[in-house]
């Protein structure tokens, strides 16, 4: 927590923040708090000036790319890229569909409170893209039973969104 209070009194570029927070991240894992993932995501969708925003997007979709990484890199990078991944949709290799496959690859190593914002994600996601609608059905379909409440009332309130707007 220290370090991360630090790095955020004397960044002198919120790029480089973000950098050492998702560094933090990586090494720290279980032993960074809630606050601090939740300080980047709030940094990042206060500062739309710049390129901050898309920047954080393309960061996170390389630092979820790898099939092992720690689940708090998963929750950062399912909030930010379901917030701001329409700014990196036209880069190669980092299209709607590649967002939510390289996101998807961690949902059965993660817990129900990371895969309730990959729910929240892969909505907006589908919303966004139509080659994304056919990819997030199923996982929607087969999570309404999920024994999770969370995970449950969120896919059944997306799938009912998607069939009334459809």
């Amino acid at each position: 927590l220290k370090i991360a209070i630090l790095a955020e009194k004397y960044a002198t570029d919120l790029r480089w923040y973000v950098d050492t927070i998702l560094k933090l991240i990586s090494i720290s894992g279980d032993y960074v708090s809630d606050s601090i993932w939740h300080r980047v995501v709030q940094i990042v969708t206060n500062h739309p000036q710049g390129d901050l925003q898309g920047y954080a997007a393309a960061t996170l979709f390389v630092a979820v790319s790898p099939h092992r990484c720690h689940e708090t890199t998963v929750s950062v990078a399912a909030y930010v890229l379901g917030e701001f991944g329409f700014l990196i949709a036209e880069r190669a290799g980092m299209s709607g569909e590649e967002q939510f496959h390289v996101l998807h690859q961690h949902w059965f190593n993660v817990d129900t409170k990371t895969r309730a914002i990959l729910i929240s994600t892969y909505a907006k996601l589908a919303n966004l893209y139509e080659e994304c609608r056919p990819l997030v059905a199923p996982i929607f379909a087969r999570s309404k039973n999920s024994s999770d409440v969370e995970v449950q009332q969120r896919c059944a309130e997306y799938a009912a969104m998607r069939e009334a707007f459809s």
